[in-house]
């Protein structure tokens, strides 16, 4: 074994990773692990607990960025409130007060508090998986655990990197100097959706072993579990309407994934496969705007107390998500092509 090189990488500079090359001095053997042709199965047994880091990684990322444009948009002073446009003499106020970044600040939060959620819940569902006597109860936490993993990975990894590039922007052209953190947090990022498999072999994971897992086990568990979330959530007026708008959006989730399983064993297998990652990316966004909904249902009964304001965030955070980006969700739905995808009969010499 030969180190051949240190390798010089966008981001992630505290890491060193180096090119190794096997076999370099003489002869090298290669050892056959597990049955073969059960290489995927056996790769992701054994990377399934850094799938999780790794979506972590990047929440940590987004996390860390968000409060620092949020810091720096509280400070930064410029340009009149939108009241006061016409006032010439009117004085600078903080960038926050600006609608757009008013917007662009509350995607990130919504972004941040959904995917913290799903990431404590996922840990929860490994949890009540171990520890739990009830077999059927087993059963539902595995099941569980097993389609939400390649979602922790894959869509918090992409996310993440989002809400850093959204941070950046709000820091305007100091956003992209080093003077400012958001930049590495950017550049670091990146790597999350990169490496512990690339998000397209998640969205494979996904489609091929998940969604239609446990004889379509694994997918009537999490919208058994949305449902629960849905009808709490009707109870309260003010909660009434975005239930109904996830209610919607997990009924079209559940059939679009069915259509995609049923393409997957059909001679439709390529086009499945190449709306695997739309696929698992709408399905991030329902399970995110559901987090955001049972954050929400907890937060209207706290109203009233000294920490009104921290509650009212978490019920904002859900509104926005659920009225301004799960409706896009709906077209990302209705655009998963999985009958005569034409990613999926093109040929490389048309490119």
């Amino acid at each position: 074994m030969i180190c051949t090189g240190v390798e010089e990488k966008m981001g992630l500079h505290g890491s060193p990773t180096c090119s190794i090359s096997l076999g370099g001095k003489g002869k090298c053997r290669g050892f056959l692990l597990g049955a073969p042709n059960k290489g995927m199965e056996v790769m992701f047994h054994m990377m399934n607990e850094v799938r999780l880091e790794v979506g972590t990684q990047a929440f940590t990322s987004a996390n860390l960025a968000y409060q620092h444009a949020l810091d720096y948009a509280k400070q930064r002073l410029q340009g009149r409130s939108v009241e006061n446009l016409a006032d010439h003499g009117a004085a600078q106020v903080p960038i926050i007060r600006h609608p757009d970044v008013k917007r662009m600040l509350l995607k990130m939060k919504a972004y941040v508090e959904g995917l913290r959620s799903l990431i404590y819940y996922v840990a929860y569902c490994f949890d009540k998986e171990a520890t739990s006597t009830d077999e059927a109860e087993v059963r539902k936490y595995r099941n569980l655990t097993g389609i939400l993993t390649p979602i922790v990975k894959a869509y918090t990894s992409e996310k993440g990197f989002d809400v850093c590039v959204e941070a950046m922007q709000v820091f305007g052209g100091y956003g992209y100097t080093r003077e400012y953190p958001v930049e590495q947090m950017v550049r670091d990022c990146k790597i999350a959706s990169i490496y512990e498999g690339a998000n397209g072999i998640q969205a494979m994971d996904f489609l091929g072993r998940k969604v239609g897992g446990s004889k379509g086990g694994m997918l009537k568990s999490l919208i058994q579990e949305m449902t629960l979330t849905i009808a709490a959530a009707k109870q309260q007026e003010r909660l009434k309407g975005l239930a109904e708008k996830l209610e919607a959006a997990a009924g079209l989730l559940e059939a679009t994934c069915t259509r995609a399983i049923q393409a997957m064993f059909s001679a439709q297998s390529a086009s499945a496969f190449a709306c695997a990652h739309p696929l698992l990316e709408a399905t991030g966004d329902v399970v995110t705007a559901w987090m955001l909904l049972w954050r929400a249902s907890i937060a209207v009964e706290k109203l009233d107390g000294k920490e009104a304001a921290f509650y009212t965030g978490k019920i904002k955070a859900a509104e926005f998500f659920i009225t301004t980006i799960l409706p896009a969700t709906l077209g990302k739905l209705d655009a998963v092509t999985c009958e005569n995808n034409p990613a999926a009969d093109m040929d490389e010499n048309l490119f």
